[in-house]
C-alpha cells in the first residue's frame, strides 16, 4: 500500500473503523428483503356476484339503457264476468319508459421509469400499481352497484322532541335548537369533498326544532322520519339563537343529546366504512348548506337502493313522489332493533309478508352489513327457542363440538317455506336491510335476470401518451393510465325488491 498516496484524512476514517473483532456494530451484514405486502382489503362481494348481477357489454353504443315495461295494474282492471251476450271488458295496460344513464368510473395510476428501475429484482412497480389501482375501482364498482344515486333525497322532515331525565343527562333549564340532514348510501361511504377543512354532503338541512326543558340535568331526543334512500342522519346541536355544532352521525333517524356542545364533534362515531370526511361543524355552514343537496350528483348512476325507491321519471328514476311509483316495498323500522319471537326474526317476517302480498314471490338474498347479519343471528341462537343438532352415533363429533353459529339462511313463511339466503355486504350501511328478489317468474315477463351491471366498455385499461413536465417530481419518463368501466345498473323489476330503513 502507498501510503504516501493516501490522505490524513483517509488514515483518520481507517482508524475510526477499526475494532476488536467484527462486530454486529461494525454493519458487515445482509439485508434480509421478504416480500412486497399489500394490507387493502378488497372484498366486493357484489361486484363479484355475476349471477345476481351480471356484468354484459351493450350491444350498442348510447348515453342511457332504455326499455319499456308493463306496471302492474291488476286492481285496475274489470271484472271479467259480464253475462250472457256481452263483451268482455278491454284489458287495461300502463307502460313505462325506463331509463338507466350510463357513468364513468375511474381510477388512474403513475408510476415514474426511475421507481421501476430501483425496484428491479424486489418488485415490478408497474405491476403493483396496475393492480392496487383495479382493486380501488373494484371497491367502487361494488360501492356503486348499491349505493349510487341520481337523484336528490331532499329536506328532512322538522324534528320532533321528548325531554327525558336520565343519569348522562347535562342539559339545564334553557330553550335548545336541533337540525339534522340525511345521508345517501353514497354520502355514506364517499362523502363529496369540497374545499377547506370541512366538507359538504348530504341533504339540505330540516327546518330548526327548539325545545326548552323544564328542569335540570335531562336529555333530549330528537327524532324525524325516515327518508326513503337515506342510510344515515348528521345532527347538528346548540342554544337557540347561538351556534348549532355537528354532533355525531347516526344510522337511525333519531339521536339522543346529553349536553351542549361548545363545538363541532372532533371525532367521528365507530361506524363500519363511515367516509372519514367531517361534516359542515357550525351553524353558519349549516345555513350555506341548505342551498346545496349533495346527497345525489350527476356523475353517478342509480344503484340498487336508488333505482328501487325512486319513482319511474322522463328520464330516468326522480325523487319519491314525484313521479309514477314502482311499486317497491319500503319499510321505516322506526329505529327499532331486530328481535325474535320464537323462530321468528319480526323484520324479515314484514319483509315477507310485505312483498308475498305485492307480487307473490320472495326474496333471494337480505343483503345486510355484518352488524345485522350478527344481531340476527343472536336473536335466533340466544334464546330458548335456538335449536341444536348432535351427531346421533360418531362420538369424535359429539366431543369435539365447534362453538358458536351464523344463520346464514331464513324460512319465509308468507311463502310457504321458501329458503332466503341471508349475505353481509360490507357496503350496505348498517341500519339498512336490502331484500333483493333476483327471478320475476310472471307469464311473459321476458325477465332473464332481475339486475344487469350493462357497460359501454367493461372494466379496462387506457394508457396515456408519455408528455413532458419538468421540474416536477413525478414529471419526468412516467407510466400513467386508468382503470376504468362505463356502466350503469339496470332494475328491470322494482316492485318486486324491498328496502328496510332505520333498524337500530
Amino acid at each position: 500500500m502507498d501510503l504516501s498516496n493516501v490522505t490524513a484524512e483517509t488514515l483518520e476514517m481507517i482508524k475510526k473503523a477499526e475494532s476488536s473483532g467484527i462486530l454486529v456494530s461494525t454493519g458487515i451484514q445482509g439485508v434480509d428483503l421478504s416480500g412486497l405486502t399489500a394490507l387493502v382489503p378488497v372484498n366486493v362481494p357484489a361486484r363479484n356476484n355475476t349471477s345476481a348481477f351480471p356484468r354484459v357489454i351493450a350491444g350498442m353504443g348510447s348515453q342511457t339503457a332504455t326499455w319499456r315495461t308493463l306496471l302492474n295494474i291488476n286492481s285496475k282492471q274489470s271484472d271479467a264476468a259480464v253475462g250472457y251476450d256481452f263483451a268482455g271488458g278491454l284489458t287495461k295496460f300502463d307502460e313505462e319508459n325506463v331509463y338507466a344513464p350510463y357513468k364513468p368510473l375511474a381510477k388512474a395510476g403513475r408510476v415514474t421509469l426511475d421507481a421501476v428501475a430501483v425496484a428491479r429484482n424486489y418488485a415490478d412497480a408497474l405491476a403493483v400499481a396496475e393492480l392496487q389501482t383495479l382493486n380501488q375501482l373494484f371497491i367502487d364498482q361494488d360501492l356503486h352497484i348499491i349505493n349510487s344515486q341520481n337523484w336528490a333525497l331532499g329536506k328532512p322532515a322538522k324534528p320532533t322532541t321528548v325531554v327525558g331525565k336520565a343519569k348522562s343527562g347535562k342539559i339545564e333549564e334553557e330553550e335548545v335548537s336541533i337540525v339534522v340532514a340525511a345521508r345517501s348510501g353514497a354520502n355514506y361511504f364517499i362523502y363529496p369533498y369540497e374545499s377547506g377543512t370541512v366538507h359538504s354532503g348530504g341533504t339540505e338541512v330540516s327546518e330548526v326544532t327548539t325545545v326548552k326543558p323544564a328542569e335540570k340535568e335531562v336529555t333530549v331526543t330528537a327524532t324525524v322520519p325516515a327518508i326513503k334512500g337515506a342510510v344515515a342522519y348528521d345532527w347538528y346541536f346548540g342554544k337557540k339563537g347561538g351556534t348549532l355544532y355537528y354532533v355525531t352521525t347516526t344510522t337511525v333517524a333519531t339521536n339522543v343529546f346529553t349536553s351542549v356542545p361548545t363545538e363541532a364533534a372532533k371525532v367521528l362515531p365507530t361506524l363500519p366504512l363511515l367516509s372519514a370526511a367531517f361534516p359542515l361543524g357550525t351553524s353558519k355552514l349549516v345555513e350555506e348548506r341548505t342551498t346545496k343537496d349533495t346527497s345525489f350528483s350527476n356523475k353517478w348512476y342509480n344503484g340498487i337502493i336508488a333505482s328501487t325507491l325512486g319513482d319511474y321519471g322522463e328520464t330516468g328514476p326522480v325523487k319519491p313522489g314525484s313521479g309514477n311509483a314502482t311499486g317497491a316495498t319500503f319499510i321505516d323500522w322506526g329505529g327499532a332493533k331486530i328481535t325474535a319471537s320464537g323462530s321468528s326474526i319480526e323484520v324479515l317476517d314484514k319483509i315477507n309478508d310485505e312483498l308475498w302480498a305485492s307480487v307473490q314471490l320472495s326474496p333471494t338474498a337480505y343483503m345486510v352489513n355484518s352488524l345485522q347479519g350478527d344481531e340476527i343471528t343472536k336473536a335466533l341462537l340466544e334464546t330458548s327457542a335456538a335449536t341444536t343438532f348432535l351427531p346421533p352415533t360418531d362420538a369424535d363429533a359429539r366431543t369435539n363440538l365447534a362453538g358458536g353459529g351464523y344463520v346464514g339462511r331464513y324460512i319465509n313463511k308468507a311463502a310457504g317455506g321458501v329458503p332466503v339466503q341471508i349475505e353481509v355486504h360490507p357496503r350496505v350501511a348498517p341500519g339498512t336491510i336490502i331484500a333483493r328478489t333476483d327471478r320475476v317468474p310472471f307469464p311473459g315477463s321476458n325477465i332473464g335476470t332481475v339486475y344487469e351491471v350493462r357497460c359501454q366498455y367493461d372494466t379496462m385499461r387506457f394508457d396515456y401518451a408519455a408528455n413532458y413536465n419538468p421540474e416536477v417530481e413525478g414529471g419526468g419518463p412516467r407510466y400513467d393510465f386508468e382503470v376504468r368501466s362505463l356502466e350503469t345498473l339496470v332494475n328491470r323489476a322494482p316492485v318486486a325488491q324491498a328496502i328496510v330503513a332505520n333498524v337500530a
